[in-house]
């Protein structure tokens, strides 16, 4: 995973837009928000599908990533840059109840758990979208 450059508290990466860039977005979160605890993978839980929905309904060859710890406020905000310009609503597919569907609730997932999560369009360059968890522990600093 190229790497463009981290500090104690935030992490920054460019990732070839497939399907190993959600395990890639996993472990940039790993470098700045540790591993294995239940806040720590829910944010995981949360980059995936931002992550994979960047992959399935986005263009481009990229995806950006960035990864902020707030040690003060005990939060990590993640966010995910694509250059597709708009938020498509791609199809849920299954003839299944709303909570019964094979695919489409990734977004509702990230209502549900997030803290605050949202979209910010980059004009016709494309789109953040980012969300922030309170982690329970501290986030600690990167080691040196």
């Amino acid at each position: 995973m190229p790497v463009i450059g981290f500090t104690s508290t935030r992490a920054t990466a460019v990732v070839t837009r497939d399907t190993r860039a959600a395990a890639e977005a996993r472990r940039l979160l790993e470098t700045v928000s540790g591993a294995g605890t239940a806040s720590t993978d829910t944010a995981a839980l949360l980059l995936s599908e931002v992550v994979s929905n960047a992959v399935r309904h986005a263009e481009g060859a990229t995806i950006k990533m960035v990864v902020v710890g707030d040690q003060a406020r005990g939060t990590v905000t993640c966010a995910v840059f694509d250059s597709t310009a708009d938020m498509g609503r791609g199809p849920r597919r299954g003839d299944a109840p709303l909570d019964e569907l094979e695919t489409g609730r990734g977004l509702d997932i990230l209502d549900a758990l997030a803290d605050r999560w949202g979209v910010t369009m980059v004009g016709a360059h494309g789109k953040w979208v980012w969300f922030r968890v309170t982690v329970h522990e501290r986030v600690p600093a990167l080691a040196a």
